[in-house]
């Protein structure tokens, strides 16, 4: 399935933020700054910082909110007008579906929660994620005309529609909806509600949202290990997010951490979610009667993966041996791979989000942390981050309607 990049009016920012962008990313995550603090901010020019922010105000991105007294003539204070431009995101990675309405501040106006509509087809999903739609600006009070359009997050890049094709008909993975024509729901989508639709994975989206919510520095690389039904890593180097040449930058789970190891749906062996992903927990643990019963698992499963791994990490919080072993057992070899991108892509920031990390931090954040932390000091000179997300529940959607504003604003 693609995303938008071919779509009228949505595009792909490539490379480096433009003057644009990094003038609103600066924006975003310093608050009221003059001309000049922006300046030093992005390395623009005083002279492009002045003619970008003059075009920012004619077209009501940016207001002006004050003085700050200097020794000479005070600096008028900048900031992003919250009101100004919003976007719809609506995430249908996990067991429900979320929306949030976004401003281009990137916070959060208004919320709302649905369960998943298992068995549709793309023109009844489509309805009813356009229904929702409307009733989440109705109930946010913020105009449709400062909206600028839908972030769609769909799972994985490659791991959703590869679990589909491997396994033929089942039980809604993740919120997946397994038979649904991805690209006839953006269509739909996007002829009901009457704006652009921008579809990206789960992974990325909750990278993007986490740079947002979390205003991080408009340069910071940083990466967000993703875990639901999948594992995924959503990397933002320099301030933007990398999607690679095909759009699969940060296939995490399929680093091969066991040359030997299990055949994985990609067609290897040994990757990181054949041998330790959230599939293989929940197979082992249902083939464990110990590790079953202190789960409170069935024999066999029909339920959502990421709702039977929620029930071994809950079961592991508790003190459950069996259940805690299996996911000890995952966390070492997480970590070994999540030392493995810090490595090749030198970011010193690793943010642990997605349901599975939600419910299973506790043991997957020190492991991660002891692995990446001291030999990264001792060697490499370097000190790693390990954070768990306090905003997973809504990261992906703001992420993907953070990318349908960035996409939008930035012409």
């Amino acid at each position: 399935m693609t995303s938008l990049d071919e779509h009228p009016g949505v595009r792909r920012r490539p490379g480096r933020p433009g003057a644009r962008e990094r003038l609103m990313d600066a924006l975003r995550a310093s608050g009221p700054v003059s001309r000049v603090e922006l300046a030093a901010l992005t390395g623009l020019t005083e002279a492009s910082v002045s003619t970008t922010v003059r075009r920012l105000l004619q077209e009501g991105l940016v207001t002006e909110v004050g003085r700050a007294p200097t020794a000479g003539k005070p600096r008028t204070l900048l900031q992003l007008d919250p009101g100004g431009r919003t976007a719809v995101g609506i995430d249908l990675a996990t067991t429900t579906v979320t929306y949030v309405l976004t401003s281009q501040t990137g916070g959060v106006l208004a919320r709302l929660t649905r369960r998943v509509a298992a068995r549709a087809t793309a023109d009844d999903l489509a309805a009813r994620l356009a229904a929702d739609v409307d009733r989440l600006l109705e109930g946010s009070g913020h105009p449709r005309t400062t909206c600028l359009g839908i972030g769609l997050v769909w799972g994985g890049a490659g791991n959703g529609m590869l679990r589909r094709a491997a396994r033929g008909p089942g039980p809604d993975e993740g919120g997946r909806q397994r038979g649904v024509d991805g690209e006839r729901l953006r269509e739909c989508l996007s002829e009901l509600t009457g704006w652009p639709v921008l579809v990206e994975n789960d992974a990325t989206a909750a990278a993007v949202g986490e740079y947002w919510v979390a205003r991080l520095d408009s340069g910071r690389s940083f990466a967000a290990l993703y875990l639901a039904d999948g594992i995924g890593a959503g990397l933002v180097l320099g301030g933007a997010a990398h999607r690679g040449a095909r759009g699969l930058a940060g296939e995490f789970g399929h680093v091969c951490v066991d040359v030997d190891g299990p055949p994985c749906l990609c067609g290897a062996r040994g990757c990181l979610e054949a041998v330790a992903g959230p599939v293989a927990v929940v197979a082992r643990a249902l083939a464990d009667p110990v590790a079953r019963a202190e789960a409170g698992l069935g024999a066999t499963s029909r339920r959502a993966v990421v709702t039977d791994f929620a029930a071994v990490a809950r079961a592991a919080r508790t003190g459950a041996p069996a259940c805690r072993a299996l996911l000890a057992g995952s966390a070492r070899y997480v970590a070994a791979a999540a030392e493995t991108l810090v490595n090749l892509v030198d970011v010193d920031l690793l943010v642990l989000t997605g349901p599975g990390f939600a419910a299973a931090s506790s043991i997957y954040g020190p492991a991660i942390t002891e692995r990446v932390g001291s030999p990264g000091r001792r060697v490499w000179g370097r000190t790693v981050g390990v954070t768990v997300s306090t905003a997973a529940a809504t990261a992906p959607a703001v992420g993907a309607a953070a990318l349908l504003l960035q996409e939008r604003l930035a012409r």
